[in-house]
C-alpha cells in the first residue's frame, strides 16, 4: 500500500497566501466525479475534498494523499490524471488540468507477482538490491550457494531443507527403491542386499531379473531361495553387468529370494 502526498499553496497575483479557500479534487477524464483522497498517510478510509471539507488553512497552504493501485480501497492506477479547482467568494473560480500525480518511476517490489504493472519497465532499485546481482544469477552450486543452497553430503546428519541434488544422485536413490532390497552392514563391515522376485523377464528358454545391489564390487556373493520353501537353488548363469548391478538366471519363472553379499 502506497499513498501520494499532494499539496499545494494558493495565493493571490500578489503572492499573498489565501485562507479558507475551498479545494475540489476531480477525475480529469470524468471532470464531475471527485476523486478518491486520504486526510492522513497510512491510515483511514478514502473520502473526498468536499466530504473531507478541504481548505486552506491560513498560509494558504492545503495536502491531501491519494492512493496507488496497491492502496485497497480508493486507489489508482499510475495512468490516471486528475483536475483540481479552487473557490472562494471575492476571488476568481481557479483550476488546473492533467495533473500528473504519480511519478513515472517506482520503487521495486520484491513481493508483486500479481499486479498489472509488474512486467512495466518503470521500477527502480537500490544499490544494495543491485549489488552482484549478475553474478548471482550466474553463480553456480557449490560455488556460491545462492540462497543458502547447498549440496548433499552423505556424510551430513543436517535436516535443514536446503539441499540440492544432481540427477545422478536422484537416479541411485529411486533405483535403490525400486529394486526392493534393504542394506545391512555386518560386523565384518560387508554389504549384504536382500531382494524378493516374483517376476522374471524371458530369455529363450530361461528367465532372468536384474538386481541393482549397488554394492560397488564386480563379482559379489549371490544366494537364492526359492519361495516358499526357502531351499538354496542353483541359479543358471550369473552375469556381472557392472560393479553395482547383476544379471541373475534361472530355467523356470519362479519367487525367489536373493541374497547378495559383498
Amino acid at each position: 500500500m502506497a499513498r501520494v502526498h499532494y499539496w499545494q499553496y494558493i495565493v493571490d497575483s500578489e503572492g499573498r497566501p489565501l485562507e479558507g479557500v475551498e479545494i475540489r479534487f476531480y477525475l480529469n477524464d470524468n471532470p464531475s466525479q471527485e476523486a478518491d483522497i486520504f486526510i492522513n498517510p497510512a491510515i483511514g478510509s478514502p473520502t473526498t475534498t468536499s466530504e473531507g471539507d478541504v481548505k486552506t488553512d491560513g498560509n494558504g497552504y492545503f495536502e491531501f494523499w491519494v492512493g496507488d493501485e496497491f492502496e485497497p480501497l480508493g486507489g489508482y492506477v499510475s495512468t490516471q490524471k486528475f483536475r483540481l479547482t479552487w473557490q472562494r467568494a471575492g476571488i476568481l473560480l481557479g483550476q488546473v488540468n492533467n495533473i500528473d500525480l504519480f511519478p513515472p518511476v517506482f520503487k521495486v517490489d520484491e513481493t508483486d507477482n500479481v499486479s498489472s504493472t509488474r512486467d512495466d519497465k518503470n521500477k527502480l532499485i537500490s544499490n544494495a538490491l543491485a549489488y552482484k546481482w549478475d553474478s548471482h544469477v550466474t553463480s553456480v552450486v557449490p560455488a556460491s550457494s545462492p540462497h543458502g543452497l547447498l549440496p548433499v553430503n552423505p556424510e551430513s546428519a543436517s535436516t535443514e531443507a536446503n539441499k540440492l541434488v544432481s540427477n545422478s544422485l536422484l537416479n541411485f536413490i529411486l533405483s535403490a527403491i525400486s529394486s526392493a532390497g534393504t542394506i545391512s552392514i555386518a560386523a565384518s563391515a560387508a554389504v549384504e542386499r536382500n531382494f524378493t522376485i516374483t517376476s522374471w523377464t524371458p530369455s529363450g528358454s530361461d528367465y532372468y531379473s536384474n538386481l541393482d545391489h549397488f554394492i560397488g564390487r564386480q563379482y559379489p556373493i549371490v544366494q537364492v531361495r526359492e519361495i516358499p520353501s526357502r531351499e538354496l537353488i542353483m541359479p543358471k548363469r550369473i552375469v556381472s553387468v557392472d560393479v553395482n548391478k547383476v544379471r541373475l538366471f534361472v530355467s523356470s519363472d519362479i519367487d525367489a529370494e536373493v541374497t547378495i553379499v559383498g
